[in-house]
């Protein structure tokens, strides 16, 4: 016994071939080409081409965002992130390591060595008030005084961000670099 199809279902899928090569019809007629897996490749090219240079740029703003911290900060304001702690202690190496990630000194590099001062920043400008004396690059605008500190040393034995550092407490003299009307510190010559 012959299995005879469904001459509805004949009559429905002769219809749709028909208005699928009348589709095609129309659209060669127009000039629209037919699809091939050849233009479909070169779409999927262009999408990713397309992807790859978003992230590119979303990368690169990030790289700008974690290389550069301190932008936008006047060196008085970056001596302040990077050197002045007047209410915490210091001097453990955990607090060398959490200070100096909380600082942003640890992202892309361990900093090898970093001073905190452990006074408030009117008594840090005021060093800016004692006589000039020579920095190490020659310029007369270095001044001295002595505060408390805990100074901070890469130990080497972690990459960023999870830098170690090894803590030296101290009440020391102290050379910072001045600037500006009035003087205010900017960077710690030695």
């Amino acid at each position: 016994m012959a299995c005879r199809q469904n001459p509805t279902l004949a009559t429905a899928q002769g219809r749709e071939k028909h208005a699928v090569e009348a589709r095609s019809l129309r659209d060669q007629h127009r000039g629209v080409p037919a699809p091939s897996i050849h233009g479909a490749s070169k779409v999927v090219m262009a999408l990713q081409k397309t992807l790859s240079l978003l992230l590119l740029s979303l990368l690169t703003l990030l790289g700008l965002g974690l290389v550069q911290p301190s932008y936008g900060e006047t060196r008085f304001e970056k001596f302040q992130r990077q050197h002045v702690d007047s209410i915490g202690p210091g001097g453990t190496n955990l607090y060398c390591n959490r200070r100096m990630d909380k600082q942003g000194m640890t992202r892309l590099k361990c900093k090898d060595f970093n001073t905190f001062i452990h006074e408030n920043i009117g008594t840090i400008n005021n060093i800016c008030n004692n006589p000039n004396i020579r920095c190490k690059n020659g310029r007369m605008n270095c001044h001295e005084g002595v505060v408390r500190v805990t100074d901070c040393k890469d130990t080497g034995s972690s990459p960023p961000p999870n830098c170690s550092y090894q803590a030296t407490a101290s009440t020391r003299r102290l050379v910072i670099a001045c600037e500006g009307n009035p003087l205010v510190p900017v960077h710690i010559d030695r």
